[in-house]
Parts: structure tokens; C-alpha cells; sequence
């Protein structure tokens, strides 16, 4: 009697572990949500569907409302172990993401494969344009290690693809524009250029580092375009030959409060 009744015990452990072990494995992504939300920095997920492995949430907004657009994603069940590997992809009319991330520690994560691309008047850059930028902005990372959300290692590009600017006075086409960027212990450096066929010759250095930011850029028309000459006075005095050289120098907490052309 007692073997008897200690195998049905042992029987309904099994059970309850099968079953617990299944709602793990295919545990509704909406069900996670509020156990999850303090780890969403405010993020707000609705319309969630599918499980937490691999799931969508129709609209991601921040916690001001503002709208960020569709968020898919799939979680390796490695994540029970502690071994986070996600694939994340987000949609919007103006920007689309998608990346491989590894999370190596609680303070490292490492990203691979990483496209993003949106419209680049949604950038903070208009009022040191002193016009819109129009076109579209490519960005791709190989790979990017970030320590407590900044990049430590980085391998990426940028381009600017069909680049104008929406100034008072028209549109100036600029051409085509890239920036091959790198990172190492913390200090990021990217390399600006023109596709070399362009109305506007660009070349220049940005640079970055927890400590502050500089830019260094020489600008110079390629053909008579009024609209481009008069944007380029905008930005500084141009030389004999009418290349335009700007010099911008700020830390990360005020970048506005220290820039100036040279």
C-alpha cells in the first residue's frame, strides 16, 4: 500500500514537471510581459502574440508614448541556462532594425549583423545644418561589444544614400555619402568621404569617447549650384577655392555648448 501510494506521488511529480516544463517551453509571450517589465526601461509591448522564445508585439511605444513601431524577436531556450542569444527586428514607416545579439555577461553584450537604416531627418543634426537632410541612412555592424551600453569593440559602416538637404532657398544635392567606423577600448573613430562623383566634395573625422566627441570636415562643391554654395555659407566661411572647413569640439552632455567653425 505504501509502494502503492508513493508511486502515484511519484507519478504526479513527474506530471506536474512535464506540465510546468511545457508552459516554460511554450510560454505565451503576453504572460511574460508584466514579470519582464522592469527590465523594459519603460518600453510599453501591446498587441503581444506568439511565446517568449518567438514572439511579436504589433506596436512598441516608449513610456511617453511615443510610437517605435513592430518588434519581432527569437530567444534561444538557452536564456533557462543563462545564456541570452537574440534576434531582434523592428519596423517602422521611417526606420527598420535588425540584429544578432549575445549577451556575454550582466554588463557585456555583443551585437552581430546589425542593419539599420531610417530617414535621416529624424536625426538631431538639423539645427547645426541649418537645413533637413534628406536621402536615406544605411547603417551596418559586423560587430559591436558593448560594456553597460557603450561601444567598446566596433566594426561598421554608414551610408547615406541619395543625400540632400532642404534648405530656405531649395534643395542642394549633395551625391552619395559613407563613414567607415571603428571602436577600440571605448574610443570610436569614423572616417567620412563622398562617393567621389557627387555635387559635394566631404571629407572628415568624427570621433568619440565617454570623455567628449570632435569633428573635423573639409566640404567643397564639385559644380555651380547656388543653393549648395549658399547652405555651405551657412556653416562657415568658405576659402579662396571655396572649400568650407568645420571644426566642432563638445563633451557627450552638452554637445551644442562648445561647437564653432573654423
Amino acid at each position: 500500500m505504501v509502494m502503492k501510494r508513493l508511486r502515484i506521488v511519484l507519478i504526479g511529480l513527474v506530471v506536474l514537471v512535464a506540465v510546468l516544463a511545457a508552459i516554460v517551453w511554450w510560454l505565451p509571450a503576453s504572460w511574460a510581459v508584466p514579470v519582464l517589465r522592469s527590465r523594459l526601461h519603460g518600453l510599453q509591448l501591446q498587441q503581444v502574440t506568439g511565446t517568449v522564445w518567438q514572439g511579436k508585439a504589433e506596436q512598441v511605444s516608449t513610456g511617453a508614448g511615443e510610437p517605435l513601431g513592430t518588434v519581432e524577436w527569437s530567444l534561444s531556450r538557452r536564456a533557462l541556462l543563462g545564456d541570452i542569444d537574440l534576434d531582434l527586428r523592428l519596423q517602422q514607416p521611417q526606420l527598420s532594425f535588425q540584429g544578432h545579439m549575445h549577451e556575454l555577461s550582466n554588463t557585456q553584450d555583443e551585437w552581430r549583423d546589425v542593419t539599420l537604416s531610417l530617414d535621416p531627418s529624424m536625426l538631431d543634426v538639423q539645427p547645426w545644418l541649418h537645413a533637413k537632410p534628406v536621402g536615406q541612412l544605411k547603417l551596418t555592424v559586423a560587430r559591436a561589444q558593448l560594456q553597460g551600453g557603450w561601444p567598446m569593440q566596433v566594426d561598421a559602416a554608414a551610408h547615406w544614400a541619395h543625400a540632400a538637404v532642404h534648405t530656405a532657398q531649395g534643395v542642394a544635392t549633395l551625391g552619395d555619402m559613407s563613414a567607415q567606423i571603428t571602436g577600440d577600448n571605448g574610443v570610436l573613430q569614423a572616417t567620412l568621404s563622398d562617393d567621389g562623383d557627387g555635387a559635394l566634395h566631404m571629407s572628415g573625422l568624427l570621433s568619440f569617447s565617454p570623455l567628449g566627441w570632435s569633428l573635423q570636415m573639409s566640404l567643397k562643391p564639385r559644380k555651380d549650384d547656388p543653393v549648395l554654395t549658399q547652405w555651405l555659407h551657412t556653416l562657415g566661411r568658405p576659402e579662396a577655392d571655396g572649400t568650407v572647413r568645420l571644426g566642432y569640439r563638445g563633451g557627450l552632455a552638452q554637445m551644442n555648448s562648445t561647437q564653432g567653425a573654423q
